[in-house]
């Protein structure tokens, strides 16, 4: 099918725009059957020759385009366009606000030609003003006047007033002449808005829980429409303790842009919230950190990708304290000019939320990332014998009631266990690990990006089976012990109907040392041809329970005690086809010599029927009637 070409719309200076021009009648008729809406905030008078002029119609038409102006505003969306970077001034008492322009929610244009100083010993009166423009709308919180300590906005606002007066001329024969403001100037002003208020101990804290509520929770502080927030302040009495930009500044032009949707937090609040995060971790890092730094110390949330301290990554036990319990985190060696494009994939999973327990982080799967230059990404990986990746634990908690079993049996191997002989001494250093920690040593400051937990590339198809090359090849083991049994057809029936997987299973299992002997071959191939299906699933039951403790050495002592039952073939067959000779051979093995001696004297195999081992096994543990 043809496509059709959309038509060409032309403008002019006297057709205008291409609306549809309707009668009064029409539009009459459309409005009493609610088909038309009027915006009435949009008319603009109608001009034609022999028409009075007067003032209002001139104010009419600057305020129909300043209307469409701010629509315009709107559309692309509220935020700075340029500049307009808050600072700590010269003094800790003061902020600078560098020039730029920007767009506030109601569509109106704020702006700064040049540098604003601002002194917070005039807080009284950017409150006042931050009241008095509010008048009449719903009244922000503001704190007594006596306390400024807490959180504020500092944001602009834009602002109009007349000026430059001029004569008016008299619109009457009896009327005088008048003085009148020529101009209308339109301007910014700073205001401060009141947050949150807090003493002053928790001002440090309250950064990481305010970016929870607004980078997690999607909660900022709200401001009016016609004022756009440059940054958050903390203040303790007329001095500056932070200044966080990014939990309140927006970029303009963006808050349409997303990947997705579904749920997931505009891309504009997510680069925001990794923006907000390296500048919070820059100012924790700049005092002590201690030896096991934890995020959940600073802040409250995470964004999905981001910094985070070298220091966190204990290369002694490769334990990570940044991260909470529960998540899965691993190293892994990466290039370094493809941490940005990992930091732009993480970005489309939601922020780690530090205030969930560790049940609910179990689905988390975090990689920190170690960067090393491309050219020496070669020589790294032969360092760490191609195992690229390295899991990391994290560190047991004080408390017993909050450890997870693998915590405790984890911190029962230590130095002073080891010396009382009860544990065995720690193995000696893997050369990967040592590898490892010389990476991790020399960063001062690693990457964290988390992972899908379901990956939509499968990085390997099929089943990994493992090969020996190493010693003699299994299958001439295999043949050479069922030959001398004369068992040979038994065995290779047996592997014909299994398929690949179960048949390297079973070879595997088959020429395993402990089954050189007689009597656990025979078990071994009876329990194999007992399995109805002969998978990989069947074979590893098999192997089990052959591996269980005590049945290898009962059925030792029942070779050496009934060496009779191993030279009747047909005998053989019926014992080792038997459903009860693994708990036998337990049973034995727990005996001592007299009672392992009276047990295997009891058994019977006879021509006809089964072995009576369940009667010796009753017998064994029914106890003795008295006389």
């Amino acid at each position: 099918m043809a496509l059709q070409k959309a038509p060409q719309v032309s403008f002019g200076a006297a057709s205008g725009t291409q609306r549809t021009v309707v009668s009064v009648d029409t539009a009459r008729a459309l409005r009493e059957a609610n088909l038309m809406v009027e915006e009435s905030h949009r008319v603009r008078p109608r001009w034609f020759d022999g028409k009075f002029l007067a003032a209002r119609d001139l104010t009419r038409e600057q305020a129909y385009f300043l209307a469409r102006q701010a629509g315009f505003a709107r559309a692309l969306g509220p935020g700075v366009v340029e500049g307009l970077e808050v600072s700590q001034g010269s003094v800790a008492t003061e902020l600078q606000v560098s020039p730029g322009f920007g767009y506030t929610t109601a569509g109106e244009l704020v702006a700064l030609t040049g540098p604003v100083r601002v002194s917070l010993a005039q807080l009284f009166q950017l409150q006042t003003l931050a009241q008095q423009l509010n008048a009449g709308k719903k009244k922000l919180l503001i704190p007594p006047l006596r306390n400024r300590t807490g959180i504020f906005v500092l944001g602009l606002r834009a602002l109009e007033f007349s000026a430059n007066p001029v004569s008016s001329y008299p619109t009457g024969l009896d009327a005088e002449r008048t003085v009148e403001p020529g101009d209308i100037v339109e301007a910014s002003a700073l205001t401060l808005h009141y947050v949150a208020d807090a003493p002053a101990e928790r001002i440090e804290a309250l950064r990481g829980e305010l970016a929870r509520e607004v980078f997690v929770q999607q909660a900022g502080p709200a401001l009016p429409a016609e004022t756009l927030a440059l940054a958050l302040v903390a203040l303790t009495g007329d001095t500056v303790r932070w200044i966080d930009v990014h939990l309140a500044r927006r970029t303009a032009g963006q808050s349409h842009a997303d990947v997705l949707g579904f749920g997931f937090a505009p891309r504009l609040l997510r680069e925001a919230h990794l923006a907000q995060y390296q500048d919070h971790l820059d100012d924790v890092m700049k005092r002590p950190l201690g030896a096991r730094p934890s995020a959940a110390q600073f802040f409250s949330s995470l964004p999905a990708a981001g910094p985070l301290p070298a220091a966190a990554v204990n290369t002694a036990d490769f334990s990570q304290s940044w991260l909470p319990a529960g998540i899965d985190a691993e190293l892994t060696l990466v290039p370094q000019d493809e941490i940005a494009m990992l930091v732009e994939e993480s970005l489309t999973l939601p922020p780690i939320d530090l205030q969930l327990g560790a049940d609910s982080q179990t689905s988390t799967f975090v990689s920190i990332l170690v960067p090393v230059p491309r050219e020496a990404l070669a020589a790294q990986a032969r360092a760490l014998q191609q195992r690229l990746t390295r899991l990391l634990t994290v560190p047991a908690t004080r408390l017993p009631i909050k450890r997870s079993p693998a915590e405790s049996l984890r911190l029962l191997e230590n130095t002073r266990l080891v010396k009382t002989g009860l544990f065995p001494p720690a193995p000696p250093t893997d050369p990967v690990d040592t590898a490892w920690a010389s990476l991790v040593n020399a960063q001062t400051t690693l990457w964290y990006a988390r992972r899908r937990n379901v990956s939509l590339r499968p990085e390997v198809e099929g089943v990994a089976v493992a090969v020996i090359n190493e010693g003699p090849n299994p299958d001439n083991i295999i043949r050479e012990r069922f030959k001398a049994l004369g068992e040979t057809e038994r065995v290779e029936k047996l592997l014909a109907r299994s398929d690949s997987l179960a048949r390297a299973e079973a070879v595997k299992l088959l020429s395993a040392t402990k089954f050189s002997e007689p009597l656990m071959a025979h078990v071994a191939l009876a329990q194999l041809e007992a399995r109805k299906t002969l998978d990989e699933s069947a074979v590893a039951e098999v192997a089990t329970a052959l591996n269980k403790p005590g049945v290898s050495d009962g059925l030792a002592k029942l070779a050496v005690q009934r060496p009779d039952l191993l030279e009747d073939k047909e005998a053989l067959h019926k014992l080792a086809g038997s459903e009860h000779l693994l708990d036998m051979g337990r049973t034995l093995s727990r005996s001592s010599g007299q009672e392992a001696q009276r047990l295997s004297a009891d058994i019977k195999v006879p021509a006809r029927g089964k072995a009576n081992l369940d009667k010796v096994l009753a017998a064994r543990f029914t106890p003795a009637k008295p006389r």
